[in-house]
């Protein structure tokens, strides 16, 4: 388990590197400058903003720089557009808020949807099957930039239950809505994925075995079922839990929590390279290191990966 482990992070880390070159270059080649305005800035005024950047220097210079303070300090450098502030600082400033509500979307959306596909496959084809089935389909055709709305219609404006909008140090109020939306497709892709790989499992020969021993359908499902039929689920909750946790562009900027998904947005349209490159190395990273630990997860699981 130790070599598979170190393998797979030796694996990890140039494709880091790789991930981090690639976003340099990429922005590099993007049209347009980050300080370029519709009344245009003089050239004299355009040549001292490009030096205190370090915009002047050669291009494989900028990027050994770059990729050097990123590896050795994590630091993704100044922001083109926020005066006086830091890549670093923005992200610290959004990527909390992101981070509450999507770890909460997380558990909501396995643990609804988990409990959904089991309840489905044990209960085949029958009203509880249907219903997990019905409820699953429902919120797969409901992404966050439609539940979003939808939210804030039932609960802001009809009901007046809830806030529509704001975050207030992620007070419970605040945090409910955002949850909801980005966590109910999710929700519904765990509940199908688990319900086709619980079936098959329910179908195997040791399960029939342990049937025919007389266990308990709990302890069936519970000991013996669940282990194998996790193992398509896990594959899906690694890049899933990177989704939700670096946010959504639609529920940051629809309900105002002042999220990076937000900050992502504003950088583009502002062509702020140096912000854009941050936050995608950044979710870059964290997809490389939850995948690392969905593929532990997997062998552990399962012993026959490691081979």
């Amino acid at each position: 388990m130790l070599s598979y482990t170190l393998r797979r992070v030796l694996v990890a880390i140039p494709t880091l590197l790789i991930l981090i070159v690639f976003s340099f270059l990429l922005m590099e080649a993007a049209p347009g400058s980050p300080f370029a305005t519709e009344r245009g800035v003089p050239p004299e005024v355009l040549a001292n903003l490009e030096a205190k950047y370090g915009l002047d220097e050669p291009l494989w210079k900028r990027m050994a720089i770059y990729v050097w303070s990123v590896v050795t300090q994590f630091d993704f450098g100044p922001s083109f557009k926020f005066k006086d502030r830091t890549v670093n600082d923005i992200i610290a400033q959004g990527f909390p808020v992101t981070l509450t509500y999507g770890f909460w979307s997380f558990v909501v959306a396995v643990i609804v949807g988990g409990t959904l596909g089991i309840l489905a496959a044990v209960r085949h084809n029958t009203w509880l099957d249907y219903l997990a089935v019905g409820v699953s389909v429902g919120a797969q055709v409901l992404p966050n930039f439609v539940m979003a709305p939808i939210l804030v219609i039932v609960f802001t404006l009809w009901l007046g239950w809830l806030p529509g909008g704001g975050w207030q140090g992620g007070q419970w109020q605040f945090v409910i809505m955002p949850v909801i939306a980005l966590s109910t497709s999710y929700m519904a892709s765990i509940a199908r994925l688990t319900r086709s790989s619980m079936l098959e499992v329910l179908n195997s020969n040791f399960i029939r075995t342990a049937r025919a021993k007389g266990l308990p359908m709990r302890r069936v499902i519970l000991v013996h079922a669940l282990r194998p039929a996790l193992l398509p689920v896990i594959s899906y909750l690694g890049p899933a839990f990177v989704g939700m946790i670096t946010g959504s562009v639609v529920v940051d900027v629809f309900f105002s929590t002042g999220g990076i998904g937000q900050f992502f947005v504003n950088s583009a349209l502002s062509r702020d390279y140096s912000m854009i490159m941050g936050i995608t190395i950044l979710i870059g990273a964290l997809t490389i290191l939850f995948n690392l630990v969905v593929d532990i997860l997997y062998a552990w699981i399962d012993p026959k990966i490691r081979y």
